[in-house]
């Protein structure tokens, strides 16, 4: 439930409040057609996404990285047009140009917030959505507390990001307009960087021959992962002190009244806003605890397994097939020149075949990975790998180590551990 609770909000957060600007844009629209014609393709923008989600985890559709990385960069220069459209408006609101202009310029910022939205939406959402077609592994019944744990975390975490949207949009609806370009502005930029974050993620784990990264992103990735999550917690924190700047300001009441009824609704209106002000706090403050506590509940350590003993003869570890040909997971330790405990793991497959790794990954680190049940799992993300799969590069499976049957039994090399001795 806390896993769910703290991925979904991570992978999500930053589309309700870029959802929360369009519509406040789009409110502004003198037109009452073109406020309808864009609810309406916001609503078939969602269907469309939650289709294709689904049809991509049924694999209907067929879908890598690659294309992940082709989105990413559309977004972002959908984003910086998005984000210009929305300045040229707002400059043009001030200079008094014609009307027809202007209705012009304000579609076009509608559009191109659409499409930043959308394509933000095809990215993060997918993941997401499928997540509860795989609550369930082998062996596992729908009838089960961890299942309806899951589910209930998955649900919660919906919700609270929806109200987190309803909060955002009726505080920037109801603060001051020449504050949007601003707003609207900042957050693009951080939304851009987190964009960034997660392009690199994507290039290091299965493009690095096709994308060749700068020496220093290379030496810094685990810090720069780390930015997505700093980035999050910036804009509540800055999304928080907006919410108390509005809370303030509507202590006392803003306008000019003739009578006690308008002073009476104006005085209501005062509240409201101190409602929402403080709700919208409330949320930005849970979400910073999702970020830090949760976050760190859920991502616990488990404690890995002892090493087992093995034989070492010159540059050869060898290993009886008899000890590792049970189906579970086996760990070793090798001691490097440098003195650094390099662990390698073992899982048998079918018959003699034998995933053989590094306990660490190019996404993860060195955490390295445990046994649930009949599932190996990655001990920072929680990702169940595919037996069949390790021993194979890509994603969160163990780093590669060669190896080989003889002699009845499983022999690796000492000089293959050194090579990568540095990841421990």
């Amino acid at each position: 439930m806390a896993k769910n609770l703290y991925q979904i909000a991570q992978t999500l957060l930053i589309l309700p409040l870029l959802l929360a600007i369009i519509i406040t844009t789009a409110s502004s629209f003198k037109s009452e057609k073109s406020r309808k014609v864009h609810s309406i393709l916001i609503g078939a923008i969602f269907a469309l996404a939650l289709i294709f989600s689904i049809m991509r985890d049924r694999r209907i559709v067929k879908y890598n990285q690659i294309n992940n990385i082709y989105l990413i960069f559309a977004t972002l220069v959908l984003s910086a047009i998005y984000c210009a459209l929305t300045w040229i408006f707002y400059v043009a609101q001030s200079k008094e140009v014609n009307e027809k202009s202007l209705g012009i310029i304000q579609q076009l910022t509608g559009l191109f917030g659409l499409l930043t939205f959308t394509g933000l939406l095809f990215y993060r959402l997918p993941p997401m959505i499928a997540l509860p077609f795989h609550f369930v592994g082998m062996d596992e019944s729908y009838f089960s507390t961890d299942f309806l744990l899951r589910m209930t975390g998955w649900l919660l975490a919906f919700l609270l990001l929806f109200l987190f949207f309803l909060a955002a949009y009726k505080v920037l609806l109801r603060a001051q307009k020449k504050w949007a370009p601003i707003c609207s502005s900042f957050y693009l930029v951080l939304n851009s960087a987190v964009l960034l974050v997660s392009l690199i993620g994507i290039i290091n784990s299965y493009y690095r021959r096709k994308f060749k990264l700068p020496k220093f992103v290379k030496k810094n990735m685990l810090m720069i992962f780390e930015l997505e999550n700093k980035i999050l917690f910036a804009i509540l924190i800055l999304l928080a002190i907006c919410a108390i700047a509005f809370t303030i300001h509507n202590i006392r009441i803003h306008g000019e009244y003739t009578n006690p009824a308008e002073h009476r609704k104006l005085k209501a209106r005062a509240m409201k806003n101190r409602r929402w002000g403080i709700f919208l706090l409330l949320l930005s403050i849970y979400f910073c605890v999702d970020l830090t506590a949760i976050r760190k509940f859920s991502q616990r350590i488990v404690e890995l397994s002892p090493s087992e003993e093995y034989q070492i003869e010159g540059n050869e570890i060898y290993v009886p097939l008899e000890q590792i040909a049970d189906g579970h997971l086996h760990r070793f330790t090798w001691t490097s020149e440098k003195g650094k405990g390099v662990r390698f793991i073992v899982v048998q497959k079918k018959g003699n075949n034998f995933g053989v790794g590094f306990d660490a990954c190019e996404v993860c680190g060195n955490v390295g990975y445990y046994e649930r049940g009949d599932e190996i799992v990655c001990n920072r993300c929680d990702v169940v790998m595919n037996r069949n799969t390790i021993g194979l590069k890509g994603g969160c499976n163990p780093i590669p180590l060669y190896s080989k049957i003889e002699d009845g039994g499983l022999k690796v090399y000492t000089e293959d551990l050194e090579k990568e001795a540095h990841r421990f």
